[in-house]
C-alpha cells in the first residue's frame, strides 16, 4: 500500500511540475500579449498624431495655393493693364513724329521732358522715402505730397 502511496504521491508531484510549467508558459504569453497590446496602442497614437500633423500641412498647403493663385491671377490682370497702356502709348507715339516735332518746337518738347522728369523723381522720392514707415505701431503710412 505504501507503494501505491508513492506512485500517487509522485504522480501528484510530477502533475504539480507539469501545471507549474504549463502556468509559466501562459504568464508569459499573456505577458507577451499585453506588452504587444500596450506597443499597438501607442503606435496607433502615432500614427493618429502623424496623420493629424499631415492633415494640418495639407490644409495649409491647399490655403497657400489658393493664395498662389489669387495672386497670380492679380498679376495677370495688371500685366493685361500694363500691357494695355503701353499699347495706348505705342498708338500715341505712332501718332506723332517727334523727330519732326523737336526740331519746329523744341522748347515744347524740353518742357514735356523736364514736366515728365520731375514727376518721376517725385515719384522715386516718395517710393524711398524713409518717414513713410511709422515706427510705433509696425504700419505704413502713406506719404502725402
Amino acid at each position: 500500500m505504501w507503494q501505491i502511496s508513492a506512485g500517487l504521491g509522485l504522480a501528484l508531484l510530477v502533475l504539480s511540475g507539469a501545471f507549474k510549467l504549463y502556468y509559466d508558459k501562459k504568464e508569459a504569453e499573456t505577458e507577451m500579449f499585453q506588452f504587444q497590446l500596450e506597443q499597438s496602442i501607442q503606435n496607433q497614437k502615432t500614427l493618429e498624431t502623424a496623420i493629424a500633423e499631415q492633415n494640418d500641412t495639407l490644409e495649409r498647403t491647399i490655403k497657400n495655393h489658393e493664395l498662389v493663385i489669387i495672386q497670380v491671377e492679380r498679376m495677370q490682370l495688371e500685366n493685361m493693364e500694363a500691357q494695355n497702356e503701353v499699347e495706348k502709348i505705342r498708338k500715341k507715339f505712332s501718332k506723332h513724329n517727334l523727330n519732326m516735332l523737336s526740331l519746329r518746337k523744341p522748347k515744347l518738347i524740353e518742357n514735356i521732358v523736364n514736366r515728365g522728369t520731375r514727376a518721376v523723381g517725385k515719384d522715386f522720392e516718395k517710393l524711398t522715402d524713409p518717414k513713410q514707415f511709422n515706427e510705433s505701431d509696425n504700419s505704413i503710412t502713406i506719404a502725402a505730397n
